[in-house]
């Protein structure tokens, strides 16, 4: 299997392992972004970036898509999103969500902003390459490095990314209780972090902040999180893509019986029929798990535990968990 650790390029297709700093890499209007996974590395699911963005003067322009759903899971620094007529300013694990013709924009507010973020459906990742340049370094450019803004128009018009005309950018208002639960219907939203659907799990706990209920099926977006030696079983999904990005702590992943320990920045490509596993090495570990294609994502919910707690459980009932997990109906997943 794939692992790597420069810049520069993707495996057309299959499970890869990418190392903190690789992936696809440009520069757009001052920003780094960086490709980890794109329609052809997700059976067409969704593109997911990490962008580096600098103390913006300004917003990105206002603008709205006809059929992607963008995201934005903050990583560090501070990052104003406008949804609609509101705005929120963004901190390390909070999470804004925008389904497709809503209008939005962001910008980072603190130096050195970083967040992931998944583009759905996939093909839209393509717009980076369009409108940047090549940068082959992991840093910032120094301020004033010249970019060339006539890329920018023609690369919106290929991707149909549609600007709002005399836009108004809201001032922000804090994130709160209003910001702390999922909706129940299709719209923009933010979440606080550590908010979300919980449920416990063989020593983890899984915090969801998008589910398909959002996206019209096609993603799902959790928090996974445990402590030392908190290990899930080798799964296997017919039909579901899965994602994954360490946010913080050391995992070994095992995928088609090859093991990589991966770590902050580190992501890995999962696809349909693979067979992975993890194990926390660290005291403990978070990591971001994205899934489309199927329902595979709904083990968490289906064998799990509801739980008020936003901590993982120190005395759960493995054997119990472990049986549960087995006898999961209805969910795209095989144990073992």
């Amino acid at each position: 299997m794939t692992d790597i650790a420069h810049p520069g390029s993707l495996p057309a297709s299959g499970a890869y392992v990418l190392r903190a700093g690789a992936g696809l890499s440009h520069l757009v209007a001052g920003q780094v972004i960086r490709t980890l996974a794109g329609v052809d590395q997700t059976a067409g699911g969704f593109g997911a970036v990490v962008a580096e963005c600098p103390l913006d003067r300004g917003p990105i322009p206002m603008h709205w898509h006809e059929r992607e759903h963008d995201t934005w899971f903050v990583t560090r620094g501070r990052l104003q999103v406008w949804a609609d007529d509101q705005s929120r300013v963004l901190a390390p694990g909070d999470f804004a969500y925008v389904p497709p013709r809503v209008t939005h924009s962001y910008r980072s507010v603190a130096p050195r902003t970083q967040f992931f973020g998944i583009v759905a459906p996939g093909g839209w990742e393509q717009f980076f390459v369009d409108a940047g340049e090549v940068w082959g370094m992991t840093g910032l450019p120094a301020d004033g490095h010249p970019f060339d803004f006539s890329r920018m128009g023609p690369a919106m018009g290929k991707h149909r990314i549609m600007r709002v005309d005399n836009p108004v950018y809201a001032e922000a208002t804090p994130v709160g209780a209003a910001d702390q639960q999922l909706p129940t219907d299709q719209s923009a939203y933010v979440l606080e972090a550590g908010f979300g659907a919980r449920h416990v799990l063989l020593g983890h706990l899984s915090t969801a902040v998008l589910t398909r209920a959002q996206t019209d099926d096609l993603i799902d977006m959790r928090v996974i999180e445990g402590g030392r030696d908190a290990a899930m079983p080798t799964l296997r999904h017919t039909a579901t893509h899965v994602f994954l990005y360490v946010l913080d702590g050391l995992v070994a992943l095992t995928i088609d019986g090859e093991e990589h320990r991966v770590t902050a920045g580190d992501a890995a490509n999962i696809p349909a029929g693979a067979a992975y596993a993890t194990r926390i090495l660290s005291g403990t570990a978070r990591w971001l798990a994205t899934s489309s294609g199927g329902n595979g994502a709904d083990l968490w919910t289906a064998a799990g535990t509801d739980t008020p707690a936003f901590s993982f459980a120190l005395d759960g009932d493995h054997d119990a968990d472990a049986a549960r997990l087995g006898a999961v109906d209805g969910v795209d997943v095989t144990i073992g």
